[in-house]
């Protein structure tokens, strides 16, 4: 009989350091899943604020400078053939940062904003060929489809802003 219960304590010994030691081992592996995932999910955070971020930087960038475009243009149709002519040099300057900022609104995305700043550069460009109509000839009718085309401008960039900002609520 000692023979046996110091068998059976030995085999009970040993059966809690094995069952001691894979617990641990356990647990240690459980630790490490669990921090690799807190690494990971920060880690994936981070890189959503810094795209968000940069996405608001252009789309604000792209406003700033839409705004600028619009602002250069107010009380153009009234200007003599000569004064059209410098402003179309400075429109055309100007559209020429305005293209830069949609560029860079097409590397960053998403889609339904690049819709949007494109339809501002297009028509940019549309009141770049009324305001060049207007600095050949100030008619009555060059004087009237600028006015209509800047209208149609300055209306484009609240759809852009609504766009920017739904994408940029996008979790």
């Amino acid at each position: 009989m000692p023979d046996n219960s110091l068998f059976i304590a030995g085999l009970t010994g040993v059966t809690a350091i094995a069952a001691s030691s894979l617990a641990s081992w356990l647990t240690s592996r459980g630790n490490a899943h669990a921090a690799r995932i807190q690494v990971e999910a920060g880690t994936e955070a981070q890189r959503r604020d810094g795209v968000r971020q940069t996405r608001r930087a252009a789309y604000l960038a792209l406003i700033e400078q839409a705004q600028v475009v619009a602002d250069g243009l107010r009380g153009v149709d009234a200007l003599s053939t000569a004064e059209a002519r410098t402003a179309l040099a400075a429109h055309r300057d100007r559209h020429q940062r305005l293209r830069r900022a949609v560029t860079l609104i097409d590397l960053e995305g998403p889609s339904t904003v690049q819709v949007a700043a494109s339809n501002l550069l297009i028509m940019s460009g549309t009141l770049t060929t009324a305001l060049a109509a207007t600095a050949e000839s100030a008619c009555r009718e060059n004087r009237r489809e600028f006015r209509e085309t800047l209208r149609a401008y300055i209306r484009l960039i609240g759809p852009f802003v609504d766009a920017a900002a739904a994408a940029l609520d996008e979790r």
